[in-house]
């Protein structure tokens, strides 16, 4: 073979080998396409949340063929954030108003509202006074066992004490404030055994799904079953004022929004983002259906001619939403949750009264760290 032959030759073979080469690139990029790309996203509200979650994405992933996402339960993360959920690519979680650029703000939970049996009251009290009034004629007649299920854990209780552990402007004076709650709170449960002792949350949802209470305060979270018990019977509507004409009652509540984990690769980032511009866009319309909770912002084209009318359910718990509240960082919750912890389970069984429960609670509160510190 002369010289010319040989390098003809060799060419050729460089060029069979750079296609071949060429080849394999692409097939590999290809299977890599086919493979799609697979993303977790870890939620911490609750291990039976996840297919709620799920049901939120569904329209979206179902346009995204290429991309799957893995809802998994991480609880840490509600605390810890993307570091109590290592390995996932997208964290549902709490977040404050500080965070809010590195989130996508979805909804906000953990507040407490009236539930009411719309069978027996055609529109919620405005106050407590006017409740215990209705709740008496209830009872007095036979109709409900209990007039009001109050559940006796530290959380539902908060909206009552809001005023004494975070004052509001102009403050009131805590120890009166204090004293009016117990006293309140007392009356229900020992002058006119209106409700039920030892009952938590799950019992008061329970007393009201099955009519022998009219009134229930509970967390949001229990709207969804109670809806599935009453259907159209239940009314949702914000806690009432302590005393006729006085200032509503704040509940304690958290928004709740998806972060993106910084470091992705180039296809996992680029999924991730488009799970993210959904949940920040179109997903909104869907978080009342889809979660039970409601969006926090606004969905796209809610202002235009063909926007569907919310249903009355959603209108009641966004006016329950919509009412005045208590916007202080976790650790704070926890504080005041352990300062009137002991002190409710010695009031609750009758060992300490209203003014010597007030006074002992005023001087916890002294020693609770406030929310800026």
């Amino acid at each position: 073979m002369t010289k010319r032959k040989r390098i003809v030759a060799a060419a050729a073979a460089v060029g069979i080998v750079s296609l071949a080469l060429s080849l394999v690139v692409v097939v590999l990029r290809r299977a890599e396409v086919d493979r799609g790309v697979d993303l977790e996203l870890a939620q911490s509200v609750s291990a039976d949340f996840g297919a709620r979650v799920e049901e939120l994405l569904k329209p979206y992933l179902e346009g995204q063929p290429g991309v799957r996402v893995r809802v998994t339960y991480r609880p840490r993360a509600a605390e810890e954030g993307l570091s109590g959920a290592r390995g996932a690519h997208l964290v549902l979680r709490p977040f404050e108003p500080a965070e809010a650029d590195k989130v996508a703000p979805l909804f906000a939970a953990d507040y407490a509202v009236l539930a009411y049996d719309r069978g027996r009251v055609a529109e919620p009290p405005g106050s407590f006074p006017d409740l215990v009034t209705q709740a008496l004629a209830m009872k007095a007649k036979g109709e409900v066992a209990y007039g009001l299920a109050l559940p006796e854990e530290t959380h539902p209780l908060l909206p009552f004490f809001s005023d004494v552990f975070w004052p509001a402007a102009p403050p009131r004076d805590a120890a009166a404030t204090a004293k009016e709650v117990f006293s309140l709170l007392g009356d229900l449960r020992f002058t006119y055994g209106l409700s039920p002792h030892a009952c938590t949350s799950e019992c008061a949802a329970r007393l009201l799904a099955e009519g022998q209470v009219p009134f229930a305060v509970v967390g949001e979270w229990r709207i969804p079953e109670l809806r599935r018990a009453l259907g159209e019977r239940l009314g949702v509507a914000a806690l009432p004022s302590l005393s006729r004409g006085g200032p509503p009652l704040r509940s304690v509540r958290r928004t709740y929004g998806v972060e993106r984990a910084p470091a992705l690769k180039d296809r996992e980032a680029g999924a991730a983002d488009g799970v993210m511009a959904y949940l920040r866009g179109d997903g909104q319309k869907r978080v009342f259906a889809a979660l039970g909770k409601l969006p926090l912002s606004e969905p796209p084209g809610a202002q235009g001619g063909d926007a569907q009318a919310p249903a009355r359910a959603q209108v009641e718990q966004e006016g329950a939403l919509r009412a005045p509240a208590v916007s202080v960082g976790w650790a704070s919750v926890r504080a005041t949750e352990a300062a009137l912890a002991p002190l409710w389970v010695e009031f609750a069984d009758g060992r300490i009264g209203a003014e010597g429960a007030a006074r002992a609670l005023v001087e916890k509160v002294l020693g609770i760290p406030s929310p800026k510190e």
